[in-house]
């Protein structure tokens, strides 16, 4: 959690900066190209990930080995996704198409897509060794190096100095994790290429799984920057985009809570009831006054990135701050089925999660403007916290019975 605030904080100061130095049309490509930069990154991450989390555990002294495996496919997946999203970018993002006519940029946005796949992953990695301390240490690192990079080195670049100034800070990640963090966490760890098919035929089929999982979850995060700037524009992208990140500093307390879930329920099942019980508790705690926070200065710290911000982004703000409190009840349901290995429960609810918030939201897009989609995304999360909310709270009823016989 502590990882994400720092992350979330120094994002507001990043694309504070960005709003103040480049124009509203500049900023609403350079988010673009992040946004579609991590998509491509997400898709190429395989669900690894996850996978790393979930199955270190039981790789005991083969664990380096698997590690170095998954950094291996992803790495040549996303530079593989990297060449397709481009070879077709005039049919998905045409706003994007001048990429595709600079052969550096051409390779800065592969290079970047595989760092940022890679960054991910090695976020997983050490959650696994159960060292979170880490993610936070080398997130905050990426933040921090990557604010004046557009500016001093990139402005040249314009819009693409934005993409390649946040870019550079998760390459620079990377390589300080791969070099310091991971060997004090695994003995004896180098990256290395490496293949290792007898472990991956146990990890992928989960891995897959929950990836096809991860890519509906969030769906609405990478396609709707894309989904604003083809139908109301790049000014408009620019104001979603930072009323988006700012409110996805709140979904730091539900995913953080629940990816440290994740990986305790991966060493102990059987702890899974009692310790459910305590992030519900603890993500609603922290989520509901933080949301009321959001709400009441939302508009207020619009105001710190240009007048047409505050006015354009208050109310998708509101909307999108709000979805949070039910998205604690989702997040939670999600992890105890990982750890359960339920998977076809977690694509059921995803699948509904991206069809409502996307569908919804390209509806009520053209027909109300930006606070379309924070109603949208509002709506997918409420009703799909009340139809999972019973089997959720069966669940860990069971697993905390069980624990208490066990015991």
């Amino acid at each position: 959690m502590l990882s994400n605030v720092s992350t979330s904080f120094f994002g507001f100061v990043y694309w504070n900066i960005m709003a103040r130095f480049f124009e509203p049309a500049q900023v609403g490509i350079g988010s673009a190209l992040v946004s579609a930069s991590s998509l491509v990154a997400i898709l190429a991450g395989l669900g690894l990930r996850i996978g790393l989390i979930r199955f270190v555990s039981e790789s005991r002294e083969r664990a380096v080995l698997l590690i170095n495996a998954a950094f291996t496919l992803v790495g040549v997946v996303s530079l593989s996704g990297a060449i397709i999203y481009l070879s077709g970018i005039k049919y998905w993002s045409p706003a994007l198409g001048f990429v595709r006519e600079n052969i550096v940029f051409l390779l800065l946005f592969m290079f970047f897509t595989a760092t940022t796949a890679l960054s991910g992953l090695t976020d997983g990695s050490l959650i696994a060794g159960r060292m979170s301390k880490y993610v936070f240490w080398k997130n905050t690192i990426i933040s921090v190096f990557k604010i004046p990079l557009p500016i001093l080195i990139f402005a040249h670049w314009g819009s693409f100095g934005i993409f390649a100034g946040m870019g550079t800070g998760f390459a620079v990640g990377v390589l300080i994790t791969w070099l310091f963090f991971l060997p004090k966490v695994y003995e004896g760890y180098f990256p290395r290429p490496a293949i290792a098919k007898d472990i991956m035929q146990k990890v992928l089929p989960y891995s897959f799984a929950n990836y096809a999982a991860n890519l509906l979850n969030m769906a609405p995060q990478y396609i709707y920057p894309l989904m604003v700037l083809n139908i109301v524009g790049p000014e408009n992208s620019a104001y979603f985009y930072v009323s988006w990140m700012m409110t996805m500093v709140l979904s730091v307390i539900p995913n953080g809570i629940s990816q440290s879930l994740l990986a305790e329920g991966s060493h102990d099942p059987k702890k899974l009831g009692r310790d459910g019980r305590k992030v519900l508790l603890l993500s609603l705690g922290i989520s509901i006054p933080a949301v009321g926070a959001m709400v009441l200065l939302g508009g207020w710290l619009l105001h710190f990135f240009g007048p047409g911000y505050s006015e354009k982004g208050t109310t998708v703000l509101i909307y999108l701050a709000i979805a949070v409190i039910p998205q604690c009840i989702n997040t939670l349901y999600i992890t105890v089925n990982q750890v359960k290995k339920q998977i076809y429960l977690i694509i059921a609810q995803t699948s509904f999660l991206s069809i409502v918030a996307l569908g919804v939201g390209y509806f009520w897009l053209g027909r109300v403007g930006l606070p379309g989609i924070g109603m949208a995304y509002l709506t997918a999360h409420l009703v799909l916290s009340i139809l999972v909310f019973r089997p959720l709270w069966i669940a860990l009823k069971e697993s905390y019975v069980t624990s208490a016989q066990v015991q």
